[in-house]
């Protein structure tokens, strides 16, 4: 089944599709789908669906399948009748010679031997049956007699080994000859089925016109400037279609180098280089049929025009594309110009004005650096600006301050690159694997780029941009949002807080992933893609105790970073959420956002959004009764409790004989260092409570201390402990339990902190004074 789950994991590359675009093909559940792509035993409707799905060989993945069925289940067929007569080669009279052995019984080698006396051994019959030699006609013989073939019968075995070994001399002298013949170069064309299937793959209209774009880019490449490449639309009144032409007047190519372009990127040119390939030919069936390329030099004394019909081959005509020349207006004209007639539909305002806006966002990064300038009907495409906080700009947390923008740039590998077709190798290769080359140089894996916070919350725009020599290829994605651990055991981990909108984004250049041929998508199953992976988020959970707790060490990933400083939705300066001082004010920073993407230059600096983040953290006085502003210990979340009694604990015990440092930190639980000179080590646990904290609380407490040879054990809660949990802390004597009033005491006393205990009811025992 590891070859049937290869087969399909590369279907799914070349398709491009994702697993929730493969549910709604075929029927089946995601997990359904993604065992069998992990190799897990799966039906043939299953596998079947999958590659109907991806439009890969039916055929061949049946093959496949059938193959590992009978691997699993072994020689399940009842071999009731041999068609021996239909035996041409050798490994046909081989599997006959297993399936008579199977309907004999399926005797043993040493049964055989013994049948056979003297004409068979137990190391001869190995060794032909496995397929380690080729049978003697004498053998086969006599193996269908002791198998109980009649006298009459054996015969035609002999006629089946003199078959295939007349077979097994034609094929060698024919390879002989295929040796010594001279190499003849192969022009490989595409099958119209193959174009009109090509047709059919699902590609946007921004991604079409954007491998158009990606060919002119690089054909223009060494004109010593930033290209500057316009893309135009056209109405033919006569027959009432669109024709978009995309074009560069920087520089262009000559006959020749166009001609190799197509028979480069036809017959294998390398990723990068191929200027014309599959892509280009997807991206023109999107949008038309008759496309036209013109291109010149200023030297070159005309335009050199290449002019195909892709309609007519995928209707069945034969493959053709004229090349010829056409007279130069002005002897200095040059430049590439890229035309296709016929488009699918009108493409009014509307549509050119989405593309543009599209067109912007994936080719933000170039845009921005200037590395290219574009326009489509005459207007420049303007870069999607990300909408984040200044790197000025932080949060305080335990470990320190955390700024909103994380920088990362990490070198994942080393390895070679040859300098004819690009590819790459291990170190210590001899020469290149792809073009046996030996121009080897040595290049550095990266993984570069930023993460951010944007200024205000999205349920969609959000998430992290993944780009390929300065393109995007996946816009906003979340798929490093989610951890998976294990088939189809996977946890969303941002947003958690409410409500369920994001805001950490990001620009992360890996240019040494494999992308498909659209460049719509990355090999998520290469080494490369899992190494970038790695580098971003790390290896196991974002959330430090969901981590510990399945085992993992501490993330200290640049995501896992920002997560952890930013995953909460409250307003204030401690997470940088506007608000107006009663409530977080999402729906206006979102609004501010738009302000910022028209260009208002009001709001272009993140100083409106950080004004409001003031004003909700210092909250100006009213005239009426003051409201209660003091903290209530119930109504905090575990993580502000725990940093609440963190900060009492090291005021307490932070200096002199007491803990200088902590260790850990486990679930609700801290771990102090050794004292100095008494060697002690102490745990602390903090509860947020509303009613009584069970005993087995303390007695696991206890347990952890064992754990951790802990020679004393604090716990903390903002409710009330029973008279349980008092004697087994008295019984024991290394057990301090601190309840709600006395921490609230403690708070005042010790950090100045007045606070209070929202309870409904009074806890017994208590007075009123003790919760207000």
């Amino acid at each position: 089944m590891a070859e049937v789950a290869r087969w399909l994991r590369q279907s799914r590359r070349l398709s491009g599709l994702t697993y929730e675009d493969l549910v709604r093909a075929t029927g089946f559940s995601r997990g359904s789908l993604n065992r069998a792509a992990q190799g897990w035993r799966s039906t043939w409707p299953v596998v079947e669906a999958f590659t109907r799905a991806c439009g890969t060989d039916v055929a061949e993945a049946r093959q496949l399948w059938l193959r590992a069925k009978a691997a699993l289940e072994g020689i399940g067929q009842d071999p009731d009748v041999i068609p021996i007569g239909q035996v041409g080669t050798f490994e046909e009279l081989r599997e006959a010679m297993n399936r008579l052995r199977a309907l004999a019984g399926s005797p043993s080698l040493r049964e055989l031997e013994e049948r056979a006396g003297k004409r068979l051994t137990r190391s001869t019959l190995s060794n032909v049956l496995s397929g380690a030699v080729n049978p003697r006609r004498d053998l086969v013989v006599a193996f269908a007699e002791i198998v109980g073939v009649r006298r009459g019968e054996a015969a035609a075995w002999g006629a089946a080994w003199e078959r295939a070994d007349t077979n097994s001399r034609v094929a060698r002298a024919r390879t002989a000859r295929d040796l010594e013949a001279p190499a003849k170069p192969l022009m490989l064309m595409p099958a119209p089925a193959a174009l009109a299937a090509l047709a059919d793959i699902p590609l946007a209209e921004w991604a079409a016109v954007a491998e158009l774009v990606d060919a002119v880019m690089k054909g223009s490449t060494g004109a010593g400037q930033p290209p500057s490449i316009a893309v135009g639309f056209q109405h033919d009144p006569a027959s009432g279609h669109d024709t978009i032409t995309v074009s560069c007047r920087h520089t262009g190519m000559d006959r020749e180098t166009i001609s190799q372009a197509f028979l480069t990127s036809w017959t294998g040119g390398t990723q990068g280089q191929d200027i014309f390939g599959l892509s280009f030919v997807v991206a023109c069936l999107q949008l038309g049929a008759h496309i036209t390329l013109r291109t010149a030099r200023a030297r070159d004394s005309a335009w050199t025009v290449l002019t195909f019909d892709l309609a007519s081959v995928t209707a069945g005509s034969p493959w053709h594309a004229l090349i010829g020349a056409e007279p130069k207006a002005a002897a200095e004209d040059q430049g590439i110009f890229i035309t296709i007639r016929a488009l699918r539909g009108p493409w009014l305002q509307g549509r050119q004005r989405r593309l543009r806006r599209d067109l912007g966002d994936i080719y933000s990064y170039l845009l921005r650096k200037q590395r290219v300038q574009l326009t489509v009907s005459d207007r420049p495409v303007a870069p999607r600006l990300p909408c984040i906080w200044g790197e000025d700009r932080f949060v305080q947390r335990r470990e320190g301050n955390i700024a909103a923008v994380q920088h990362l740039d990490i070198v994942v590998a080393t390895r070679y690159r040859c300098r004819n077709c690009q590819h790459s190798s291990p170190l210590g290769s001899p020469q290149c694997p792809q073009c046996q080359g030996t121009r080897l140089e040595l290049t550095e894996q990266r993984v570069w780029g930023w993460l951010g916070v944007q200024r205000y919350l999205h349920q969609s725009d959000y998430g992290l941009d993944f780009l390929h020599n300065g393109r995007k290829v996946l816009i906003r994605d979340k798929r490093l949002f989610f951890f998976e651990d294990g088939p189809d055991r996977s946890m969303v981990e941002y947003p958690v807080d409410g409500p369920a909108k994001g805001r950490l984004v990001g620009e992360i250049h890996c240019d040494h992933v494999p992308v498909n041929f659209t460049t719509t998508a990355f090999d998520y199953d290469s080494p490369e893609w899992r190494a970038v992976v790695h580098a971003v988020r790390g290896h196991g959970p974002l959330a430090p105790r969901h981590a510990q707790r399945l085992g993992y060490a501490p993330n200290t990933s640049p995501l896992a970073t920002l997560f952890g400083a930013f995953r909460r939705n409250d307003p204030g300066l401690r997470n940088l959420i506007p608000g107006d001082g009663t409530r977080a004010l999402h729906d206006e920073a979102a609004a501010w956002a738009e302000r910022f993407r028209k260009g208002d230059p009001a709001f272009q600096s993140d100083d409106k959004w950080y004004e409001a983040v003031l004003a909700h953290s210092t909250p100006q006085p009213v005239v009426a009764a003051a409201a209660d502003d003091r903290i209530d210990l119930v109504s905090l979340s575990p993580e502000d409790l725990d940093d609440l009694v963190h900060r009492l604990c090291m005021e307490l015990h932070g200096t002199g004989e007491g803990p200088r440092e902590l260790i850990g930190p486990g679930p609700a639980t801290t771990v102090f260092r050794d004292r100095p000179r008494t060697g002690e080590r102490w745990v602390l646990q903090c509860r947020r409570n509303r009613h009584v904290v069970p005993a087995e609380t303390v007695h696991a407490l206890a347990g952890q201390m064992l754990d951790v040879q802990a020679s004393r054990g604090i716990l903390v809660t903002t409710s009330w402990f029973g008279a349980r949990s008092h004697a087994f802390a008295q019984r024991s004597g290394r057990i301090d339990l601190v309840d709600g009033r006395a921490l609230k005491a403690l708070l005042r006393e010790h950090l100045g902190i007045e606070a209070r205990l929202g309870f409904s009811r009074l806890p017994p025992g208590w007075k009123l004074h003790d919760i207000a």
